[in-house]
């Protein structure tokens, strides 16, 4: 197959889509630990407005100092670190986040998503809490499952056919620039959809930075995207570039993306990838979220085939930030 063909077969097809790297990653690094100060090879070589791959391109070690880290030894279920919904607002006459009970904010509709996001205390429709909880701690790592409905909350919960998990940093940490990393083993299955991204403070969209997102019957192919508006002609654009990575549902790796004023570089287990342009506009600080969506208009629609439960397991999520610099 030549590298031509293998590039569209991994691509596709469509108007927004940037050309994408299709490397391979099969030698995967020992684990790095999320330090207090680290070094990151930056690269150097040109970037344009479009994702292009970054492997082998010239860098220089740029260090960065830790501004957030979560290694799950614990997880504060009265949620003040991290939220199990979308963002509703603040409220600031009630002192409050918005959002929790908001079905809408439990789901991506317009992916079409097939899961609602749950957690021990919501009610849904109902009157008492469905104790349906999508976390666990296990020897020391997160894992956020997904699961069929029970019937008897399917009534409280509009129908979804699918019950998951969803943090979201909003309550506690948003950062403009730096490094955001996660340490994770993703799963596999028909429908699946598990990612890690940002999203800007100011509930604008886009911007959108996808750290990593996979679909689950290519679990191979590590996705990563940038969605934002071009300031002049308000046209939404998005540049995304794929990475084979073979050992992507056997064991853990880390996704990162390195955000600075000129340029966003992705890595996996701290080696670049791929990289671009920072779009004109991505400047607000963002917030952390990861997710394991079920079904959706990027992976298609679970069905009786869809391995349940599936589980995306995560050691560990940090950030850094960039140096005087890099700024």
């Amino acid at each position: 197959m030549t590298r031509g063909l293998l590039l569209f077969l991994l691509c596709g097809l469509g108007a927004a889509m940037s050309a994408c790297s299709g490397e391979h990653l099969d030698r995967p690094l020992p684990p790095q630990a999320p330090a207090q100060a680290i070094v990151l090879p930056l690269t150097t070589s040109a970037v344009n407005q479009a994702c292009e791959s970054a492997v082998g391109a010239p860098t220089l070690d740029v260090e960065l100092k830790r501004t957030f880290f979560d290694d799950f030894e614990q997880l504060d279920k009265g949620w003040s670190r991290w939220h199990p919904h979308y963002d509703g607002g603040w409220d600031a006459n009630k002192q409050r986040w918005l959002g929790y009970d908001w079905p809408v904010k439990r789901t991506l509709q317009g992916n079409q998503e097939q899961q609602i996001y749950v957690d021990p205390g919501y009610k849904g429709t109902g009157k008492e809490a469905l104790k349906l909880d999508p976390f666990r701690l296990v020897d020391g790592r997160l894992e956020i499952t997904a699961q069929r409905t029970p019937e008897s909350a399917k009534a409280h919960l509009m129908g979804y056919e699918f019950v998951s998990g969803l943090l979201s940093s909003r309550p506690s940490f948003t950062q403009k620039h730096g490094f955001f990393e996660l340490r994770a083993r993703i799963p596999a299955g028909k429908g699946l959809w598990p990612a890690f991204w940002l999203l800007p403070d100011n509930k604008s969209w886009p911007p959108e930075i996808d750290v990593f997102e996979v679909v689950g019957h290519k679990p191979d192919v590590i996705v990563q995207t940038t969605h934002w508006k071009d300031p002049q002609s308000g046209v939404r654009k998005v540049s995304s570039c794929r990475t084979r990575l073979a050992s992507a549902t056997e064991g853990f790796h880390q996704y990162g993306v390195l955000w600075t004023p000129d340029r966003l570089v992705y890595y996996i287990d701290r080696r670049p990838v791929a990289h671009f342009k920072t779009p004109a506009g991505l400047d607000q600080p963002m917030y952390m979220l990861m997710n394991l969506a079920v079904g959706g208009t990027m992976v298609g629609k679970a069905d009786q085939d869809t391995p349940m439960p599936s589980v995306l397991s995560i050691e560990w999520v940090a950030a850094y930030q960039l140096s005087d610099s890099l700024r």
